[in-house]
């Protein structure tokens, strides 16, 4: 897996803010993006899914002006294809899985030079599960991802339990203009229409 994360840090042209590691909940990911900012459909195996459903793209077309990032696909596994499940304030946002069945997940601030960037999950209890509602694009500053059937709300919380950052739920997508100091936010919390806990996941440690 060395060899894959330097293959990773060699997809970001741009020198100090874009990253490519793996995190403590084992993400893997390649971005490229601004000072500003550091960030096949998916198969119902049971009552937690993912209605969205999109429209099937091939991965070379996800982020066609980014050969780097398109090669970090590859390289990660991902297939031939990707879901575009839409683009919400200006985040466009495809999902898949890899060879080994993880999500992944690619973003494009649309109308952002450097906002984009492509990550897979490999944590053993993938999302969507019960334990696991939403998921959003790694480190953890902005409410940028997708969420599970039944979640109204996402939202950041610090290690108190104070919430950093709400937004609602489109179309089982979420994205947040706020950007968060590096690593403020501890937890992501995910609500039902009426305000519920479905699940609240700590991002680190």
């Amino acid at each position: 897996m060395n060899d894959t994360i330097a293959r990773l840090a060699a997809a970001n042209p741009v020198p100090a803010p874009a990253r490519a590691r793996r995190h403590t909940h084992r993400w893997t990911i390649a971005v490229v993006a601004a000072a500003a900012l550091v960030p096949a459909a998916i198969a119902v195996a049971d009552q937690i899914g993912v209605s969205n459903q999109g429209a099937t793209v091939p991965t070379s077309q996800v982020l066609p002006d980014q050969s780097k990032l398109d090669a970090a696909l590859q390289e990660m596994q991902v297939g031939g294809t990707m879901q575009s499940l839409g683009t919400l304030n200006g985040v466009a946002f495809y999902i898949g899985r890899n060879a080994k069945g993880h999500f992944c997940m690619a973003i494009d601030h649309v109308s952002d030079q450097y906002g984009k960037g492509v990550g897979c999950d490999f944590n053993d209890d993938g999302f969507p599960s019960a334990d696991k509602r939403a998921v959003t694009f790694p480190p953890a500053r902005q409410l940028e991802g997708v969420a599970s059937d039944g979640v109204a709300t996402v939202e950041f919380e610090d290690a108190n339990g104070t919430v950093l950052d709400s937004t609602p739920v489109v179309d089982n997508l979420f994205a947040s203009g706020k950007v968060l100091p590096q690593d403020a936010a501890v937890y992501l919390v995910s609500l039902d229409a009426a305000g519920n806990v479905l699940a609240k996941q700590k991002l680190r440690g």
